[in-house]
């Protein structure tokens, strides 16, 4: 039965959200908190040296009647710099050129207002999202970055068509552990392979042998020097594709289970009683920006250290979660600047084993 009412001249359109309430924004990518992870040292603004001091060696000789035994013991320095680098970002934000039709942030009431005064909640969505911006990137930079950088077309691992000055600001801890397994700074028995990383496709390096997981983490703890256990924040810090590898090895041998109940529920939090950080960013960083177009660099990976030994340091921690924010009426736009001064080092590789 036709409809009396003819809406044929009429331009019907899906109903718009009209509230962030009905709006789905993309996730955040889970990642740990800088701290969880790393000592975060402050105060550190220029080239600053970072001494590091031994310990003596051995003393408890038998008494000599009155002749002392002088030790020939002494405490071996060895050094370290910072060496950071000052970042900035702008972000400019113009409110009219915010379509008038839409209709979830709606423009100010009074035309004098349009660009100075905008709707509070799309200042604040933007606030969150820089926030959330700025703590993945520190992240991002602290672990992956190389001054070095290249694309993969020039030599390098970065996807095509990637800002290279993204990338090339520091010698980040990725870039610092291959060079130190590399020059066996890092002795080879605190280095396990993992094979798949070398295949020559995506497939192959995502067909990980059933108990990966459970041999990286077998091998980082076994072959960590017995000292290191002695040091407070000795953490895990493994990729998703390691870790689901192991959780899949457990359940198939039914042993999620009991690990629970002698874990008391953390079954899939700690190996052996040391935590295990899950590092979700690693696989999404790996799969997104070194990424040559038939493989990825090194997607699997692993490192078992305190996380005093693997600091970020930086010229105070508020910069890292903190911006300006400020209106100029000449430009007539909004402005959130972001500023912070950044490095991360391996400081005693004798304090760490890895996996890739």
């Amino acid at each position: 039965m036709a409809s009396k009412l003819d809406l044929g001249a009429l331009t019907l359109n899906p109903e718009e959200a009209r509230s962030t309430n009905e709006a789905i924004f993309s996730q955040v990518w889970s990642r740990p908190s800088l701290s969880e992870s790393h000592f975060i040292a402050t105060g550190i603004q220029m080239k600053t040296q970072i001494p590091i001091f031994g310990q003596f060696g051995l003393m408890g000789q038998v008494a000599n009647g009155c002749t002392p035994n002088v030790s020939a013991e002494t405490i071996v320095a060895a050094q370290k710099y910072w060496d950071p680098y000052l970042s900035q970002d702008r972000l400019v934000h113009c409110n009219a050129d915010i379509n008038q039709l839409f209709k979830m942030w709606p423009r100010a009431s009074k035309a004098m207002d349009t660009w100075d005064t905008p709707e509070q909640a799309l200042m604040a969505f933007l606030a969150d999202r820089l926030t959330d911006a700025m703590s993945y990137n520190i992240g991002r930079i602290a672990w992956f970055n190389d001054k070095t950088a290249k694309l993969a077309t020039n030599g390098g691992v970065l996807t095509a068509a990637q800002d290279v000055t993204f990338w090339n600001t520091i010698d980040g801890l990725w870039k610092q552990i291959f060079a130190a397994v590399t020059a066996t700074t890092i002795p080879a028995v605190q280095y396990y392979e993992i094979t798949e990383n070398g295949e020559a496709s995506y497939v192959a390096q995502n067909a990980l042998a059933s108990d990966r997981g459970l041999n990286v983490l077998r091998n980082l703890y076994n072959n960590l020097p017995a000292e290191s256990f002695d040091t407070p924040g000795l953490k895990f810090q493994i990729s998703r594709s390691l870790y689901l590898n192991w959780k899949d090895f457990l359940e198939d041998k039914s042993l999620v289970f009991q690990l629970s109940q002698a874990e008391q529920g953390a079954a899939t939090d700690n190996y052996r009683g040391i935590p295990i950080i899950v590092r979700n960013d690693w696989d999404r960083i790996v799969k997104t920006y070194e990424n040559n177009g038939t493989t990825l660099n090194k997607p699997h990976r692993g490192v078992l250290s305190p996380i005093t030994n693997i600091p970020i340091g930086t010229s105070d921690e508020g910069s890292f979660t903190s911006f300006k924010a400020f209106y100029d009426n000449v430009t007539m736009s909004h402005y959130m600047d972001t500023s912070w001064y950044l490095d991360s080092k391996l400081l005693e590789e004798s304090k760490i084993s890895v996996a890739f």
